[in-house]
C-alpha cells in the first residue's frame, strides 16, 4: 500500500494492530514499513507501543452474516505509552502484527510518503475465513 501524507492535511491513523485485519492461526503477520522520505514527529511517523506485541491481539475485525465489524469495542489507550519511531528515508520498520501502533496527521510543510506490505506464513497456518 502505497501511503501519502499530504502537508498540512494528510490524516491519522488509529491506534490498531494489524493482526486485527490479517488474522491467520497461528497469528503470522508481518508488517514491512519503507519510508520512501524521512518519518518525524512533524510530518506524521509512526509511533508504538514498545512491547505490545507481548500482550496479544486486542481485538478482530470479522465479516459475517451481520456484516463487516470489530468483535468488541477499541480500548482507550495512554498515549503516553507510545513512542515516536522517526526514521530517515529508505529505512525498513518491521512490525509484529500484534504491536500497536498509529500515526498522527502530518501538520508540517513536508510530505510523508512510505510503503506498506504485509506478509504471513503459507505453510502450517491457516487463514481465517471471516477475515474481511
Amino acid at each position: 500500500m502505497y501511503i501519502f501524507k499530504q502537508p498540512g492535511i494528510g490524516g491519522e491513523v488509529v491506534p490498531h494492530q494489524d493482526n486485527t485485519f490479517l488474522y491467520t492461526e497461528p497469528r503470522t503477520c508481518t508488517g514491512l514499513w519503507l519510508a520512501l522520505e524521512d518519518a518525524t514527529i512533524n510530518n506524521g511517523c509512526l509511533w508504538a507501543i514498545l512491547g505490545s506485541h507481548k500482550k496479544g491481539l486486542v481485538r478482530r475485525m470479522v465479516r459475517d452474516e451481520n456484516g463487516t465489524h470489530f468483535d468488541r469495542p477499541s480500548p482507550v489507550y495512554d498515549q503516553k505509552e507510545f513512542v515516536p519511531l522517526e526514521v530517515k528515508s529508505g529505512a525498513l520498520v518491521v512490525i509484529h502484527g500484534d504491536l500497536i501502533h498509529q500515526s498522527f496527521e502530518n501538520l508540517s510543510p513536508a510530505s510523508r510518503h512510505a510503503f506498506s506490505l504485509h506478509v504471513v506464513d503459507t505453510e502450517g497456518c491457516k487463514w481465517s475465513e471471516d477475515n474481511c
